[in-house]
């Protein structure tokens, strides 16, 4: 049996169908997870933009009332020179920077990945079954590199996730045309005056 799988026997067929079957399987998980991460990745950037400029925020008010001179508001003044200082320390103490930068990167290479499994159970599917396991063996070897960050986001995501999707914001209009053998091809234009 495991010669079939090798030469060309009657398993190729089985061995091509499990193949685009896994491809499928990672294609969906590419799109759960990249959708994850990006949304995940939203309110990361907007986490840190808030705390950047609270800090800011903070820094132009402290300053305002230490360069105004009185004593009316050195609580105020002192209270916003300690946000300035902590907001800011928030970012590099929770690592946003690095967070927002593993995520980013992690979210496009699972939407990278999406679209070479796509492609494999598309385009490549034509190509003969040791070529198309060739392939599928760089994408799953991919695939296994992009989780090793281990990056996980909060559940909520994931169900903001599994909401779009399931609405179809990720549909694409070519997917529900027919292949172009099948469409109808526009009728020739009749010449004027016929």
């Amino acid at each position: 049996m495991a010669e079939d799988l090798r030469h060309g026997g009657p398993a190729d067929g089985d061995l091509k169908a499990a193949l685009l079957r896994e491809a499928a399987r990672e294609e969906e998980n590419c799109l759960y997870t990249s959708t994850n991460f990006y949304i995940w990745l939203r309110f990361l950037r907007v986490g840190r933009a808030l705390l950047w400029t609270a800090g800011v925020i903070c820094a132009a008010v402290a300053a305002s009332h230490i360069i105004k001179g009185s004593d009316e508001y050195k609580a105020l003044a002192a209270g916003a020179a300690i946000g300035a200082v902590i907001f800011p320390g928030l970012v590099r103490a929770l690592r946003l920077d690095k967070t927002v930068r593993a995520y980013s990167k992690a979210a496009a290479a699972f939407k990278n990945l999406q679209d070479e499994f796509r492609r494999l159970r598309e385009v490549w599917s034509a190509k003969p079954v040791d070529e198309l396991e060739t392939e599928a063996k760089k994408l799953f070897r991919a695939m296994a590199d992009a989780r090793k960050p281990s990056l996980t986001p909060p559940e909520f995501c994931f169900r903001w996730a599994r909401r779009k999707i399931k609405k179809g914001h990720y549909d694409f209009a070519v997917d529900s045309m027919p292949a172009r053998s099948e469409r109808q091809l526009p009728a020739e234009p009749t010449p004027r005056g016929s």
